[in-house]
């Protein structure tokens, strides 16, 4: 993405080591917080996809660098 010039996400998927969906860590949120600066919060996140449960970035990670 990033040796692309791409720096907009807008959606994200992570796979856990059991095959299910799940959030990203904390290293991988904060690395999305730094490349989108002042608009990371909107960026969706597939927590559950058998129950289609979505939140934002900025749900899991409120008032982040305040």
């Amino acid at each position: 993405m990033i040796t692309n010039g791409e720096s907009n996400i807008t959606r994200v998927l992570a796979i856990m080591p059991n095959g299910k969906t799940g959030a990203q860590c904390g290293a991988c949120r904060e690395f999305m917080a730094q490349l989108m600066e002042g608009h990371y919060q909107d960026v969706e996140v597939m927590l559950d996809y058998e129950h289609e449960k979505v939140v934002t970035l900025g749900e899991l990670t409120p008032d982040w660098w305040l």
